[in-house]
């Protein structure tokens, strides 16, 4: 109840006096509500007679006056508004208000505080209050004061000491800022006139540049009038020329109709002559087949009889050997064949005989070898002999005879071969055998001839791996080639007979003129290098441009390093060689001719790449031949 009095009769209070007299009349309040019930009766109001100089029946009278609804008790609200009313409180109050604030003014004074506080109802009241309530806390307060007051005094020194310097501060920022407007101004107008310079002089240059141009236009223009008059004197030439050039074009249409006219006649004997090129081509390319089936069978046999002559000899070292046995026991049985001369002269009849017959066969063979050559290259030189002449010493096919023991008698001269016989691996075929077996290879021709050429520097194995290839073995013994050989192996690649024609060269500076006649109608060419020479490799390039100078870039060329089995004595990496087949666009392979390893791969794949390359000529040839009006030129 006490708030809400309170906080209704704040809000209406303004002056320090009334919220005394309010704070005296809830002290009264309390006096009389010793209980603590909120409200007093007329028994409780005799209380404040030790408090007011008041009787006690005029603090009745003072309750009923207060009471007007005569309920018999009162409320702080209905106490406080009408306990003011009464004269003797107001004046008790003023009294007490003057009383206290003669000793403010006076504690104001004696703090030197009566100019600092610029509201001091609020402490003048928290001072009344502590001296009413709180006594002995009232020397505390005034000492409070007393520093607060110092605090205040001093702040308001520094007060104003801040506001003096403010103040330099405030004069001397604005004289900054006088003198950077200023200086504002004047860059600001600096710049208008460097502008306005600016503007000017772009004016006055693209003035200039107008100016320039109006010239040009109007020498342009100039120009143009000049070029229209020119224009229209030659429309007027072109006009007076138009009818001559009507007439001419009448003549030269006629010209035209008849060279139409002869045209169709040449195309039609162009056609005819196509046609007749084209039957020209067929029966030569057929010419060519059956020359080329003809030298394969003719290198077959040739061939063959190589290997029956081969056998001749062994023939021929086995009857040697029987020879030289016979003329041992001739020795052994000299002596008795004193007392009978009549075995000994037998004895050497027999041999005699069989020394000339042996002679005969020898001298026949090399008689038919010497007159066996082969058709012309496609150059046009004239048919020569192609030999091969292995440097290995056959064996004496005959001996020369003991002296005889007869005494008086003349030794006879014997006919003896002692000296080396360069054999030619090709002849004609010599015996009943041979013959057949020429015979049945020539019912069997293959469906494809191809010829391929073997070059590479001496002794890097190509005679070896001819060999291997073509007989399926190695052979130890085989010694450098001097000139040209050949061997032939058929293969069958996809059903189709291939028959690959393989020339042996020789690999000595010497024979390079020799080798190289031999590149000029080769299908396809290998390339041999010793993989433990290094100079072998570095042959190859030179080589390379022989063959491409000699048969042209597009032929297939097969790089084979020979020895692989070597490798302890490696010279030539595999890198390298794949790197050199690589920049020249060739077929490369490692191979051993003494191991067989990818001897047969390598030349088959060749073989391979010249059927395909073949194939590929005559579905053009076909093509070509198929539309013979429309080709423009005739054939090389």
């Amino acid at each position: 109840m006490e708030e809400e009095v309170e906080a209704r009769v704040n809000p209406e209070t303004k002056d320090w006096g009334y919220n005394a007299l309010l704070d005296k009349t809830k002290e009264f309040f309390q006096t009389c509500d010793v209980e603590g019930k909120g409200f007093i009766t007329r028994t409780d109001m005799r209380r404040l007679h030790r408090e007011l100089p008041l009787s006690a029946e005029e603090l009745e009278d003072v309750f009923d006056s207060l009471d007007s609804d005569q309920s018999g008790f009162l409320t702080l609200e209905a106490f406080s508004s009408g306990f003011s009313r009464f004269p003797s409180v107001r004046g008790l109050s003023s009294c007490v208000e003057d009383e206290e604030e003669r000793h403010f003014c006076m504690l104001l004074e004696s703090l030197g505080a009566s100019n600092v506080f610029e509201d001091p109802g609020e402490v003048r009241s928290l001072w009344a209050q502590l001296r009413r309530d709180e006594p002995h806390l009232l020397s505390n307060f005034e000492e409070f004061l007393a520093r607060v007051t110092h605090q205040i005094k001093e702040a308001c020194q520094e007060k104003k000491e801040m506001e003096s310097a403010l103040q330099r501060k405030a004069a001397t920022h604005d004289s900054e800022i006088r003198h950077l407007y200023e200086e504002m101004e004047a860059q600001i107008k600096n710049e208008k006139d460097r502008l306005l310079l600016k503007d000017s002089e772009r004016l006055q240059l693209r003035s200039q540049d107008l100016e320039h141009q109006l010239f040009s236009k109007e020498r342009e223009l100039d120009q143009l009038f000049q070029k229209q008059k020119r224009l229209e004197l030659q429309c007027r030439e072109l006009s007076s020329e138009k009818q001559e050039s009507h007439v001419e074009n009448v003549k030269l249409k006629m010209t035209n109709d008849e060279l139409l006219r002869a045209l169709d006649s040449t195309s039609q004997e162009l056609a005819l002559a196509q046609e007749q090129l084209a039957l020209l081509q067929e029966q030569a390319a057929q010419l060519h087949q059956e020359k080329d089936m003809e030298m394969y069978r003719i290198t077959e046999g040739l061939q063959r009889e190589k290997q029956s002559l081969m056998k001749q000899l062994d023939l021929l070292r086995k009857k040697q050997k029987q020879r030289a046995g016979l003329a041992n026991i001739y020795d052994d049985t000299s002596q008795p064949a004193k007392k009978s001369p009549g075995k000994v002269a037998a004895a050497k009849r027999v041999m005699e005989k069989e020394r000339e017959r042996v002679t005969e066969v020898e001298i026949e063979n090399k008689t038919r070898v010497e007159e066996e050559v082969l058709d012309s290259p496609p150059d046009g030189w004239p048919l020569r002999r192609v030999i091969s002449i292995e440097e290995d010493h056959l064996p004496h096919l005959l001996q020369d005879e003991e002296e005889g023991e007869d005494d008086g008698q003349t030794r006879k001269p014997r006919f003896t071969r002692t000296k080396k016989t360069p054999m030619s691996l090709r002849g004609q075929p010599v015996g009943k055998e041979t013959q057949q077996k020429m015979k049945e290879g020539a019912l069997f021709a293959p469906d494809r001839l191809f010829k391929v050429v073997l070059v590479g520097n001496s002794s890097v194995g190509k005679t070896s791996l001819l060999r291997s290839f073509c007989e399926g073995h190695f052979h130890p013994f085989t010694t450098a080639t001097v000139g040209i050989d050949y061997s032939v192996k058929t293969l069958t690649l996809d059903n189709v007979q291939v028959a690959m024609q393989l020339w042996d060269t020789a690999g000595q500076e010497r024979y390079r003129s020799i080798t190289k006649q031999f590149f000029r109608k080769a299908d396809g060419v290998v390339v041999m290098y010793d993989v433990t020479m290094e100079d072998s490799f570095k042959a190859v390039q030179p080589w390379l441009i022989n063959v491409q100078e000699a048969a042209g870039e597009e032929i297939p060329i097969l790089l084979l390093g020979n020895k692989m089995d070597m490798d302890g004595d490696r010279e030539v990496s595999i890198k390298e060689a794949e790197q050199l087949a690589s920049e020249n666009k060739l077929m490369f392979f490692e191979v051993s001719a003494y191991t067989g390893k990818n001897v047969t791969e390598s030349l088959t794949y060749l073989a391979r790449v010249l059927m395909e390359q073949e194939d590929t000529v005559r579905g053009t040839t076909v093509i070509l031949n198929a539309q013979p009006i429309k080709r423009k030129a005739c054939c090389k």
